[in-house]
């Protein structure tokens, strides 16, 4: 029987309790006997919990202090679980000592992309990432150009990562049910492309995207970019005047990137 816990909907508490699909999600997201486990959002510690049995250590941080006193029951049980009763995106991640670690989390659907952001900030410390979000958004991660789903944070991630969606959650595994079905996506960092300033990537992607009905070229010349310029190197691409943003490749991207830098 699941224990009945006071469900905070302000924090977007969905727990899971099904131990196979505890399982499942350890396994998709590649974690080892010798690995350092990122949680963030411990909930209800089920998952914390196949995450100590299957790793060497696991820090876990959980908002909800209500849950304190049961999440110590985890603790004492597992000494490799360490603890942080705080909010994530005020967590100094430079004093956590990750090296070499993983990510496994079940974030909450309002959060989810600051939380990626702040996670890509100290992408260096980090093997993989392996997240479970709203469906919809996983589809967003994961999407290819020419696709209505394809924009910026496709672009932006998978010019760092290799973004694969690992299984489909469906509502009813959580309690409470959320509205719609969750995904579990991981992010694996490669170092395909040569980004000297990534801030200056994202900002070109952002500003690319800006309008999406408009063209590549009317967006970023509204954006203060040089219309000869852009001209040249889209030709250089192969592309037309007339592209749109949502029908350029991520490593097209780059190339833009690197060509209207110079």
């Amino acid at each position: 029987m699941k224990e009945k816990f006071d469900y905070k909907k302000s924090l977007g508490q969905n727990f899971l309790f099904d131990k196979n699909l505890l399982n499942a999600i350890a396994r998709d997201g590649l974690v080892e006997k010798n690995d350092t486990i990122l949680e963030i959002g411990a909930g209800a510690g089920t998952l914390t919990e196949i995450l100590a049995q299957n790793a060497k250590k696991v820090i876990s941080f959980e908002i909800d202090k209500s849950l304190f006193e049961r999440l110590n029951l985890f603790a004492h049980n597992y000494p490799n679980i360490e603890f942080y009763f705080n909010d994530f995106m005020q967590a100094d991640i430079e004093k956590l000592h990750l090296e070499n670690a993983r990510v496994v989390a079940n974030i909450p659907y309002y959060i989810t992309t600051p939380i990626i952001f702040k996670l890509i900030a100290h992408i260096n410390k980090f093997k993989s990432i392996l997240v479970l979000i709203q469906k919809e958004v996983a589809y967003r991660f994961a999407s290819q150009c020419g696709t209505k789903e394809y924009g910026i944070t496709s672009v932006i991630l998978q010019s760092i990562f290799d973004v694969k969606i690992t299984r489909i959650v469906a509502k009813e595994n959580f309690t409470p049910p959320p509205k719609i079905d969750s995904a579990l996506c991981l992010l694996v960092p490669h170092n395909k492309y040569k980004i000297n300033d990534f801030n200056a990537f994202k900002e070109l992607i952002h500003k690319s995207f800006a309008m999406r009905r408009k063209t590549l070229v009317n967006n970023l010349v509204k954006a203060t970019y040089d219309k000869t310029e852009i001209l040249s190197a889209l030709n250089q691409l192969n592309y037309p005047a007339t592209i749109r943003p949502e029908q350029i490749s991520v490593e097209d991207f780059i190339k833009l990137y690197n060509l209207l830098k110079k």
